[in-house]
Order: structure tokens, then sequence, then C-alpha cells
């Protein structure tokens, strides 16, 4: 009798355990006003964050979010080579060094997917890259991978707005009707994260 007890306990914590992570809160997390609104538009069954650009826009709102918070970062991203527009997954995200740093973990690499093109995250908009192979640039994602385990960044999804250019970021970002705004971009933005089976 005592046996069974302690299997129905062992269960029931079992149970908890599987049901929580998948379970958990799952928010997406947009840098700016264009992409948040985007985002609630094609996502209306998820909750969605506007966090703001850059580092320290992403601690306030991380710090903020509840312990075990599954994260979907999607928004727009600059790229060495690949043409404005293209809709990607993102496999990995590093910290972007600039070789001149000591410590080992200074890239903070984190793997997100077997799929997709690896996202640098800087501190400033990117203009120049050295890189060859098809490359992301952004200023948010590797700071929200920070917050492992505290916060669980689940997938990432970015859309190419430049080629390293302020000017065509603008240009890009800024027109209410263009290929970054258009239906076609975002239905692909959806399609790639429904098939996650998040």
């Amino acid at each position: 009798m005592k046996c069974l007890k302690h299997l129905f306990i062992m269960a029931a914590v079992a149970a908890s355990l599987c049901s929580c992570s998948k379970g958990s809160r799952l928010v997406i997390l947009a840098a700016e006003e264009a992409e948040y609104n985007r985002c609630r538009e094609i996502f209306p069954e998820m909750e969605c964050i506007l966090t703001g650009v850059g580092a320290g826009n992403i601690i306030k709102t991380c710090c903020n979010l509840p312990k075990g918070t599954r994260i979907i970062n999607i928004g727009y991203a600059g790229s060495n080579n690949i043409e404005i527009g293209t809709v990607s997954l993102v496999s990995d995200s590093f910290r972007y060094t600039d070789g001149n740093y000591v410590f080992d973990d200074h890239a903070n690499p984190l793997h997100l997917s077997d799929e997709g093109i690896s996202c640098y995250t800087g501190n400033s908009f990117f203009t120049e890259s050295d890189r060859t192979e098809p490359t992301l640039y952004d200023m948010e994602l590797n700071y929200i991978a920070s917050f492992s385990p505290h916060l669980e960044l689940v997938a990432a999804v970015k859309i190419v707005s430049d080629n390293l250019s302020v000017d065509a970021f603008l240009n890009n970002a800024i027109r209410e009707s263009g290929v970054l705004t258009s239906d076609e971009v975002w239905a692909k933005v959806r399609e790639i994260i429904l098939a996650l089976n998040l």
C-alpha cells in the first residue's frame, strides 16, 4: 500500500513537471512598434509584448517576466547578403564581439534550431561585416538568451530589413506599405512559428 502511494506521488510530480514546461506562459517579444502591431494581428491567440530596441529595454522587459516564461522573438534584422524581405528561423544566437576580449563565454552562444541562420546581437546598428556566410544581425536576441534558465528562449524568427544600411532600414521599416509589412512576409512568419508546435 505504501509503495502504491509513492507511485501515485511520483506520477503526480512527473505529470506536473511535464505540463509545466509545455503549459508555461508563452510570449512573443518584439522590439519595435511596427513589428509588435503585426505580431498582434497574426497571432491574436498569443500574448505579445513590445520591448523597445536594445539591451536596456530587453533587460527591463525580461526582469518583469515570471520565471519559466517561454519566449519567441520576432522582428527585423540586418544581413550581410540575404535579400531584404526574407523570413528566416534563427538557428544560433551569439553576442557580437570584436575579438578584443579575454573571456571564453563572452559570445554567449545559444543553439535554437537545426534549421535557419545564425544571428549576432550587438549594441549598435551593424553597418559592416567581414563574414561571407549568410548572417543576421540584431540588437536584442542574445540579450533575451542571457536570461536562461530563468526564462526560456524557444524560437526566433527574423525578417531581413536591410543589408547593413541605416538608410535602407529606415526606409523599409517606416513605410506603411512595402515588403516588410506585406501580408506574404507575415504569413511566412506565422507559418514558421506554427510549424514549431510550441
